[in-house]
């Protein structure tokens, strides 16, 4: 069957169309490449004053090993795994060795690796290195880059643990998301048209139902999407967070009409929060509150977003604090 005939016998019932797409997501379906490049970074002391280095970074490229419709959505839903289960990859950061690649050391084993590894012919990320057949060794030999290899080869089966348990959170998700998809597919376009739909209509509803599960608030700060759950919210006591810290304002500072404003816009943050209202606030990825909601708030205090915003722009301006009256607030 070809791709189309395979949306229309799932749409029919004979053929489960998106537990093929997942099952190829899972396979070997892209062939890795690391790709070294060279970084400047600068430094300073009183001696050099400014001054350059480069080092080396490798980023692994991933190349679908076959041009078609259902690859094509597969390597999406791949990422969309990678994406989700990278957090796992926090447990490298209790090791020695989790700085390379990220500054310039004097020994970098990872460098060393790879270079060894390309040397040779050999193409695999350290997230994969548990996947390294002993062909690889037969041919390298087994010597310090072997040792330094296993430093990153140990810590993979408990981080792939993790994986695996994030990865029985997330994968029903999309194969419900999908079903839900498939069913709608409007086979009379062309083929482009419907893996942009099926992509981009899938991901959209798994990240609902993602937010529902979990409890999470969803937010894309900066081209960068991450969620933060309800429980990561409560452990930083966002219920004794003070609408002056939110709004950090040297209230010495303001005019009468500022104040005025100040005073509602303040009443109004400290009646959400002792609601335990998160929805009109952010945060970042560990649950401190980082802002709030401007348009939600204007709403509230029956004023124009654009007026509000530029009201506070204003007020922000005018009374700035100190790091020293931040911390006594």
């Amino acid at each position: 069957m070809d791709f189309k005939e395979k949306i229309k016998a799932h749409q029919q019932g004979e053929h489960d169309f998106a537990a093929e797409l997942m099952k190829l997501a899972q396979s070997e379906m892209v062939k890795t490449t690391m790709i070294c490049k060279q970084v400047e970074q600068e430094f300073y002391n009183e001696e050099d004053g400014h001054y350059t280095l480069t080092f080396n970074r490798w980023r692994p490229k991933y190349t679908v090993k076959k041009n078609t419709a259902e690859y094509r959505l597969a390597y999406n839903i791949r990422i969309w795994l990678a994406r989700y289960t990278k957090k796992a990859n926090g447990m490298r950061r209790k090791y020695l060795f989790e700085g390379s690649q990220q500054s310039i050391y004097d020994d970098d084993a990872l460098h060393t690796i790879y270079s060894t590894f390309a040397e040779h012919g050999f193409h695999y990320y350290k997230d994969d290195f548990d996947k390294v057949p002993s062909k690889v060794w037969d041919k390298i030999g087994y010597g310090n880059v072997y040792d330094e290899f296993m430093e990153f080869r140990n810590i993979l089966p408990a981080i792939n643990r993790e994986k695996s348990k994030l990865l029985n959170q997330y994968t029903p998700l999309i194969l419900e998301s999908l079903n839900q998809v498939l069913s709608s597919v409007d086979l009379t376009r062309s083929e482009d048209e419907i893996i942009g739909f099926i992509a981009i209509s899938t991901k959209r509803k798994v990240d609902r139902k993602l937010t529902k599960l979990l409890g999470t608030k969803v937010h894309n700060i900066n081209g960068e999407k991450y969620y933060v759950t309800k429980e990561e919210i409560r452990k930083q006591q966002f219920i004794k967070t003070s609408a002056k810290y939110i709004l950090q304002v040297n209230e010495d500072n303001l005019t009468s009409n500022q104040a005025v404003f100040y005073s509602m816009l303040k009443n109004v943050i400290q009646k959400e929060i002792d609601a335990i209202n998160i929805a009109p606030f952010t945060f970042n990825e560990k649950g401190h509150l980082i802002g709030f909601n401007k348009r939600y708030f204007a709403m509230q205090m029956n004023m124009k977003e654009s007026a509000f915003k530029n009201r506070l722009r204003r007020l922000k301006e005018k009374s700035k604090v100190t790091k020293e009256q931040l911390e006594a607030i």
